[in-house]
């Protein structure tokens, strides 16, 4: 069975370093050419979303981020790290950011065994948030 096709219509869109009204199919994740994608299967997307004008763009990824929402990533010692990460992570999806690195700086050398085994990497989701890229 086909991956499901989302046509995402009437948003704005970057295309050749400008902003634009368009549209954006999207398969698996995925953005793809509607022409080859109509052209090769023969069909039309399966789900069509209005975007009533709002702007549709690829996710944010973080590369270095501290903390965020009330959690600071570096000063954690008698809290929960894998929940706090999971908050951040819930919280920066809502923001456009799909991945992110949490970081910490300057630390204890206990501090840092700590956090490097209880950080793991994870995917993201609607209801996980971002995806955890590392440490």
């Amino acid at each position: 069975m086909e991956a499901a096709v989302t046509r995402f219509t009437n948003c704005q869109v970057l295309r050749n370093g400008r902003v634009e009204r368009g549209e954006v199919w999207v398969r698996d994740g995925r953005i793809i050419d509607p022409q080859a994608f109509f052209y090769s299967e023969k069909r039309v997307a399966d789900k069509v979303i209005d975007c009533r004008g709002l702007v549709v763009s690829p996710g944010f990824i973080d590369t270095q981020i501290n903390g965020g929402f009330g959690v600071d990533f570096s000063s954690m010692d008698d809290r929960d790290v894998r929940k706090d990460v999971k908050t951040v992570a819930r919280r920066l999806l809502k923001h456009g950011v799909t991945s992110f690195c949490p970081t910490v700086v300057s630390s204890s050398e206990a501090y840092y065994r700590k956090v490097l085994h209880e950080v793991k990497r994870s995917a993201g989701g609607l209801e996980s948030g971002a995806a955890v890229l590392g440490l």
